[in-house]
């Protein structure tokens, strides 16, 4: 990857290492949040693992750009969808915040600062949106 940006850098891990981030921050949210699973279920559990997936299909491109507004747009979208279906914003906005972490462990400083400056610009969104 070498000659790349360091979004660039940074979009091709999140894509490539998909399963496993996913994995992780949902576990690390379950565990957060152990009450989710009698709220949810196992099946709950699995469309959060879904979920996780295409947030960071969404996510990657504006890593690649280094562009937190583009995120920010499907951060709002995706909110209304979950907010549709009795999901609260402030879970969504968690699993924003636990994937910043896991790109911190994962990533290059340069390359996971990207992924946290998308990431925190969806949670400021989200948290401006719920009010507060």
């Amino acid at each position: 990857m070498a000659g790349l940006s360091p979004g660039a850098r940074a979009a091709v891990a999140l894509l490539e290492q998909k399963e496993a981030i996913a994995r992780s921050v949902t576990g690390l949210l379950y565990a957060e949040m152990p009450w989710l699973v009698d709220k949810y279920g196992e099946r709950g559990r699995l469309k959060c693992l879904q979920d996780m997936r295409y947030n960071l299909e969404y996510l990657a491109p504006a890593v690649e750009m280094d562009d937190p507004a583009l995120f920010v747009r499907y951060a709002r979208w995706v909110d209304g969808v979950l907010r549709a279906r009795n999901v609260p914003t402030g879970e969504l906005a968690r699993s924003f915040e636990l994937r910043a972490s896991d790109a911190a462990a994962r990533m290059r400083a340069d390359e996971a600062a990207i992924v946290a400056a998308c990431l925190e610009a969806g949670v400021v969104a989200l948290r401006e949106s719920a009010g507060g």
